[in-house]
């Protein structure tokens, strides 16, 4: 990128490198960023102490309401200050919203002191409040995330259907996939399992997705009545089956990549709904990332990644979960083509080098005031 002048971004993110989604909508890009001349400051509302001390659990006591309170408390004041240093900036970044729960407000204020200001979404956050089981949280929050758009100056997503959201309230509004670090992913090794032993189901995620882990259990009482299986969950909290055995793998960051390499067959179940139809494909990503065969429901994103049986297979309903599943178990050599089959999809277009000019590209065109 020689020849630019170097450009000032203010990243806002949720969540330090920890949390999923800010990793893979910042914190995966920075390399690249610095690369291409952006001088990039990442400030994050919940920082490494809202996952290595249990803050992700809801309080169950007076102490540890307290605890909660406290920490958030501390988080919202230390935004505040990020907030306060935004207009010496050329362009400030922001995670889907910069105070969740809280109504619009702070944005508005924001994006009018400083120059630019670009927001990422890689969720229907709006149908997350619109859904939202508190009241009290659908009344405050249920429009916010319109206004957020139509208060930046550029709108950056992750899938066609929150475009299809976006361009309703920002007319400048650019796609990109989700990708993985391919220097990460290395790819699992074929033909060293050895003889007999369990095939591997893998599922990655929050335990806020075992909802829909959970629509699985009837085909694995199907296929453990016939086959010699074990359910790898890589997660934060443990998952209980009655159907099939489980292995519980704590997700770290170091661990990951290893965790999801052993693993013969990745699962990512969904319902079809307006929530689902905005997530991202980042657990189907990170599957055939390491060159392990992803099924997934035919829901949103998955549509476009996933060309059935080739790359993956999509299934819908208990029936064709079943079938195509046993048809992985039943032939490693499948395994092996439709796994390597997904990795080259993922070197195609689902990496970091295929996505990174895009973004770099469109941080500048936003900063400077040009369209989507």
């Amino acid at each position: 990128m020689a020849g630019h002048e170097p450009l000032r971004v203010l990243f806002l993110t949720t969540y330090s490198r920890l949390g999923g989604s800010s990793r893979y909508l910042v914190y995966n890009y920075l390399e690249y960023y610095e690369r291409a001349g952006l001088q990039c400051t990442v400030s994050p509302l919940f920082d490494d102490t809202y996952f290595t001390f249990g803050l992700l659990s809801r309080p169950t006591g007076f102490g540890d309401i307290f605890r909660h309170f406290g920490y958030f408390a501390r988080r919202v004041a230390e935004r505040l200050r990020a907030l306060a240093s935004a207009r010496r900036c050329d362009l400030v970044v922001i995670e889907k919203e910069l105070l969740p729960y809280f109504p619009y407000g702070a944005e508005a204020v924001l994006c009018r002191g400083v120059r630019k200001s670009v927001a990422l979404y890689d969720d229907a956050t709006h149908i997350y409040y619109r859904r939202h089981p508190n009241p009290v949280i659908r009344l405050l929050c249920r429009g916010k995330i319109a206004h957020v758009m139509r208060a930046c100056s550029h709108v950056i997503v992750w899938n066609e259907y929150l475009r299809d959201y976006a361009v309703k309230h920002n007319p400048n509004v650019t796609v990109v996939n989700t990708a993985v670090d391919l220097r990460r992913y290395e790819v699992r090794r074929y033909g060293e399992e050895g003889p007999g032993g369990p095939v591997v189901l893998g599922w990655i995620g929050t335990p806020n997705s075992y909802p829909y882990l959970r629509t699985l259990e009837g085909a694995f009482r199907d296929l453990a009545a016939h086959y010699d299986l074990e359910l790898h969950v890589i997660s934060s909290e443990p998952y209980d089956s009655p159907n099939i055995r489980v292995i519980n793998k704590r997700w770290s960051i170091e661990s990951e990549v290893d965790d999801l390499k052993a693993i013969d067959i990745g699962l990512m179940p969904l319902p079809d709904d307006e929530w689902t139809r905005g997530k991202s494909a980042a657990k189907a990503i990170q599957y055939m990332a390491v060159g392990v065969p992803a099924v997934c429901s035919p829901v949103g994103v998955n549509r476009q990644l996933i060309e059935d049986g080739v790359n993956g297979f999509l299934a819908s309903g208990r029936d064709e979960w079943s079938e195509k599943l046993a048809r992985l178990i039943e032939n490693p050599a499948l395994r092996r083509e439709i796994g390597l089959n997904g990795r080259r999809t993922v070197e195609a277009g689902y990496c970091l080098d295929a996505v990174a000019p895009r973004l770099v590209a469109t941080l500048r065109m936003a900063a400077a005031g040009g369209p989507g």
